[in-house]
């Protein structure tokens, strides 16, 4: 059978679908990282997943939303097919480009369609993830790293005499 297409809708987790903010974890260093999403699915949709023959397994989602399910894409193909790597196609709400630099990047919860290429394998049903589009859109907030905000240190040396130290609760040594 040929490779299909499906779409399946839900809200739009851990979105690393740009060269820029792949996910370059252990499981994907021999294809230089890979583009990945997680996709919150209704029990309709999860289950045209299934009937789609993808065996792909999800997990509930701990606020009771759906399935989880985490779809990818290698960034370059470990046997060189360029159709098979790269960055999936990102669309805006409209079916235009969507552009990181304009747009940028897709925040949890955001609300979109996910596509899926469905195709035939030794071992069953393989899937790929092959676009996205962005229906309603969540700004990404915060640097993605997981990195603690900088200490902001204070001038503490002017104007501090003995007793306002006991004042702030400061033992004297």
């Amino acid at each position: 059978m040929a490779t299909t297409t499906i779409e399946l809708n839900g809200i739009i987790t851990w979105a690393k679908l740009f060269e820029g903010n792949r996910d370059m974890g252990e499981y994907d260093k021999e294809t230089n990282g890979a583009c990945s999403v997680d996709l919150i699915m209704d029990e309709d949709n999860f289950k045209l997943m299934k009937d789609a023959g993808v065996r792909k397994q999800g997990k509930p989602d701990p606020e009771g939303r759906g399935t989880v399910v985490k779809f990818k894409r290698p960034f370059e193909d470990k046997f060189g097919r360029d159709w098979a790597g790269g960055v999936p196609e990102v669309f805006r709400p409209d079916g235009s480009a969507w552009s990181s630099d304009s747009d940028g990047l897709i925040g949890n919860g955001s609300i979109g369609v996910v596509f899926l290429d469905v195709y035939d394998t030794k071992m069953g049903k393989g899937c790929r993830l092959s676009g996205v589009q962005v229906i309603d859109h969540v700004p990404f907030e915060g640097s993605g790293g997981g990195t603690p905000s900088r200490p902001q240190p204070r001038d503490y040396t002017s104007g501090v005499t003995q007793s306002s130290k006991q004042e702030m609760g400061e033992v004297p040594f």
